[in-house]
């Protein structure tokens, strides 16, 4: 067994509940006892889910780039599994693209960006003009060299409640020697070697930035080539295809809406709350257009008009707007004499 890790960082490292797992890749493997101790060491990695700082992370930026006049956002789910990032395999041999800050998988925007030109070249060559424009030239060596007039961001991996990003995968190199130069053919009676990899598992959200008729244009591109070429390693086998998923897009929207709400909830007064409160559920009556039938609103109203004496104005005043938006929903012909008593109880404080 080899000590890959000194005795003064093994004890804090090892009590830690708290990991990077992109450090806990590069830095976490303590000692190195064959092929067995790799396995372990990345299944540690596969049990862990997305931190609560990545989820954050993770709102913000699909906040920020949700303007449709400047960005075009799209979710997509993999058939199977992805593996990037293998050519940066350092002393694992087991290479993933992993955020340094947050150490989730993302896939680089200039391998979006590949997949994309790769797809465009081979399907669309009559329109070459079209595609340097939009995705600039191909060529480094050109001294006219242009970038294009679409960004192509960083994919991030999408957080589910109680979803784990990574999955355990191997590789099984059954030539070694052949491969490694030192045996002249492979052979029938040469043993396999199986070698444990990260793999990926799950949704990334794609983000292009640029004019909106340029983004659809490249958006269509990016279906077409998950959809048929994949992206990332090991596309002959299955890996990295991906479909497009619109509710995942709308799950978030929800998602981020319900913070915020929840955000603007934490900093109200007790008398803002009772008033959010009835609001809302005066809302949800009107949307499915049925009113009051078991009293529970009413009961609400009647307790904040009670307890409305003590309010400020602005709040008086909210409640009672309130309260007349309620009664002209349940009782549009004015017949009902106890919600016209309601009416009169809120005009009095």
């Amino acid at each position: 067994m080899v000590a890959l890790v000194r005795k003064k960082v093994d004890a804090p490292f090892r009590s830690s509940n708290c990991i990077n797992p992109s450090l806990l890749l590069e830095k976490g493997l303590l000692s190195l006892d064959g092929e067995n101790s790799k396995k372990e060491h990345l299944q540690k990695l596969v049990a862990l889910p997305a931190s609560a700082e990545y989820k954050t992370a993770f709102n913000r930026w699909f906040d920020l780039t949700g303007d449709d006049s400047r960005f075009q956002q799209a979710a997509f789910t993999l058939k199977n599994r992805l593996l990037i990032g293998m050519n940066g395999n350092a002393g694992l041999e087991t290479g993933c693209c992993l955020s340094r800050n947050y150490g989730m998988p993302y896939i680089p925007g200039s391998s979006v960006k590949g997949v994309v030109r790769n797809w465009a070249n081979s399907n669309l060559k009559a329109f070459s003009d079209d595609i340097e424009e939009l995705l600039g030239t191909d060529d480094s060596e050109q001294p006219s060299r242009i970038s294009g007039i679409v960004t192509f961001h960083d994919a991030w991996w999408i957080p589910k409640d109680g979803g784990k990003p990574f999955v355990l995968d191997v590789v099984t190199t059954h030539h070694q020697a052949y491969y490694n130069g030192s045996q002249d053919k492979p052979s029938d009676t040469d043993s396999p070697i199986p070698n444990h990899l990260l793999a990926v598992q799950g949704s990334f959200l794609f983000v292009l930035e640029g004019e909106p008729e340029a983004l659809q244009t490249c958006q269509r591109m990016l279906e077409e080539a998950l959809e048929h070429n994949g992206i990332g390693a090991k596309t002959a086998a299955g890996y990295g295809y991906m479909s497009q998923s619109q509710t995942l897009i709308d799950q978030k929207k929800s998602e981020l809406i319900r913070l915020e709400e929840e955000v603007k909830f934490a900093a109200m007064t007790k008398e803002e709350r009772d008033i959010f409160s009835i609001r809302s559920e005066l809302n949800a009556q009107i949307e499915e257009n049925k009113p009051d039938s078991s009293g529970l609103l009413r009961e609400q109203i009647k307790n904040a008009i009670e307890n409305g004496k003590s309010w400020d104005d602005k709040d008086k005043l909210a409640l009672q707007d309130l309260v007349r938006q309620c009664v002209r929903f349940w009782d549009p012909k004015k017949k009902n004499k106890k919600l016209k008593d309601l009416i009169n109880k809120v005009d009095c404080i």
